[in-house]
C-alpha cells in the first residue's frame, strides 16, 4: 500500500512538472543568414552572411547570436577588404553578437507567428550597447524561424567613416537577420 502511495505521489509530482520540463527546449541556428545595406546618392553597400549561429532557450526566453565578421561577402572584393581593415577591424573584432531575452510569454508548443521584442546587449566593433529591438517569430512544429531587421548608427559603435568617402557610405546601416532554429540534439 505505501509503494502504491509513494508510486501515485511520484507520478503526480511528475505529470506537474512535466509541461514546464518539456516546454525548456534548447533550439540552435547554424547558417542563419544576416544582411546589411547602405545606401547613398553614390553607391549602395550590400553584404551577406550565412554563417551566423544562434541559440534559443525556450523556458527562459533567452537568446544569443554570433557571427563573424569575416564571413560578409560582398559584390566587390574592395568593399570586402575595406571592411574588414578600415572598419570593423576583423582582426581585433572578429564577431558581432547578441546576448538577451525574448520579453514575450509565449507558448512554444502551439504552432503561432507572433510580433516580439527582445533586449540584451548587442557587441559589435568591441562596444556593447543595451537594445530593443522587434522581430516576428514564427513556430511550425518542431521549428521555429525568427526574422529582425533594425538599423545600426555606426557612430553608436565607434565605426569611424572617413572624410573623404562619407557621401560612399552611410551613417546609418539596415540589418535583416533570418534564421532557422531546430531542437538541439545531444549526441
Amino acid at each position: 500500500m505505501i509503494n502504491k502511495i509513494k508510486f501515485l505521489l511520484l507520478t503526480i509530482i511528475f505529470l506537474s512538472i512535466a509541461p514546464s520540463v518539456r516546454a525548456q527546449k534548447v533550439f540552435l541556428a547554424t547558417g542563419g543568414m544576416v544582411h546589411f545595406f547602405s545606401e547613398t546618392p553614390l553607391e549602395n553597400i550590400d553584404a551577406n552572411s550565412h554563417s551566423m549561429t544562434s541559440v534559443l532557450t525556450t523556458g527562459t526566453n533567452k537568446i544569443l547570436f554570433t557571427v563573424p565578421m569575416r564571413t560578409f561577402k560582398f559584390e566587390k572584393s574592395l568593399m570586402e577588404e575595406h571592411f574588414n581593415e578600415k572598419y570593423v577591424e576583423s582582426e581585433k573584432y572578429p564577431k558581432a553578437t547578441f546576448k538577451g531575452v525574448i520579453n514575450e510569454t509565449l507558448d512554444w508548443s502551439r504552432d503561432t507567428v507572433a510580433s516580439v521584442t527582445a533586449t540584451g546587449s548587442f557587441e559589435l566593433h568591441g562596444v556593447t550597447k543595451e537594445i530593443t529591438e522587434k522581430g516576428t517569430l514564427k513556430i511550425s512544429g518542431e521549428k521555429i524561424n525568427l526574422v529582425v531587421v533594425f538599423d545600426i548608427l555606426l557612430a553608436d559603435y565607434k565605426i569611424r567613416i572617413p572624410k573623404v568617402v562619407t557621401t560612399n557610405i552611410s551613417e546609418m546601416i539596415r540589418v535583416n537577420l533570418d534564421c532557422d532554429f531546430m531542437p538541439y540534439v545531444k549526441k
